[in-house]
């Protein structure tokens, strides 16, 4: 069943991040690791195509070089409270705005393009999942759209989901985030535009899916300089037995719920 976009913020945290069990050709999974239960850590997930970021965190010594596009890195450890981060190339700031940070908590600082590619990028947070469940062999899929693109929808080229429509994902706008449990199994999915089986502005690319894991699926880059591609972050999640996993929103969705993102600052491109 395909689940309502998400249009709230939610506050999640980060669980154990896991890579290699949820496996996307041409996508790029950050390294595994484990996260003690008290850490407080950021991860840059860099959707800006032609850029490469140094990321600098209060001023202080880089965290991160040349973090290319699609490439999600970290989790770097930070203290709770209220931070700057800075994402500069060759020396020269290209965009600063402030998070904040709850103890034990985890999530990605994410620079990107709009909808539109003549507007200046943005930053927003993504919290991520604490003590999210998912069904006994189900994983559950997260997908943010962060890409200089119109609406799109996610779909199975040629295959049924249980039965369903060949939509995973559908009606994504920029900014704009949805989730789903899904089956264990491999699906052959592309991107395309709402509603449009072409062009594929993605794919088609097999899509392996494996019960208990989180996956967060952000769609990046520019599709009139045909760079669309997504970076990929997985996670381990506790099991819930044969229950289905409890609601999770991520994004804004562009729409007023009493929540504003965490993070949104216009950039001189």
């Amino acid at each position: 069943m395909i689940t309502k976009r998400a249009a709230r913020w939610s506050k999640l945290a980060l669980l154990a991040l896991a890579a290699g069990v949820f496996a996307l050709a041409g996508a790029t999974i950050s390294p595994g690791y484990a996260a003690p239960a008290n850490d407080t850590q950021v991860s840059i997930v860099q959707g800006v195509p032609d850029k490469d970021f140094d990321v600098v965190i209060d001023q202080g010594t880089p965290i991160a070089h040349d973090v290319k596009p699609a490439s999600p890195s970290g989790p770097f450890p930070v203290q709770p409270g209220s931070h700057t981060v800075t994402f500069s190339q060759n020396g020269n700031p290209v965009v600063q705005n402030s998070f904040t940070i709850k103890q034990g908590s985890q999530i990605d600082l994410v620079p990107h393009l709009l909808a539109s590619p003549s507007s200046p990028p943005v930053v927003m947070a993504y919290d991520k999942y604490d003590g999210v469940t998912v069904a006994k062999g189900k994983a559950l899929l997260v997908v943010s759209h962060v890409a200089a693109a119109p609406p799109l929808d996610i779909r199975v080229n040629g295959e049924q989901v249980a039965g369903k429509k060949k939509v995973f994902f559908s009606n994504i706008a920029n900014r704009e985030s949805s989730q789903q449990s899904v089956p264990s199994g491999t699906y052959k999915v592309v991107i395309v535009p709402t509603r449009k089986a072409r062009p594929m502005y993605y794919g088609p690319v097999p899509l392996t899916v494996q019960g208990g894991t989180i996956a967060h699926l952000y769609v990046v880059g520019e599709v009139n300089k045909k760079t669309l591609t997504v970076a990929l972050r997985v996670l381990t999640a506790k099991k819930a037995g044969s229950t289905k996993p409890s609601e999770i929103n991520t994004g804004t969705g562009g729409q007023a719920f009493g929540h504003s993102p965490l993070l949104e600052v216009n950039l001189v491109r």
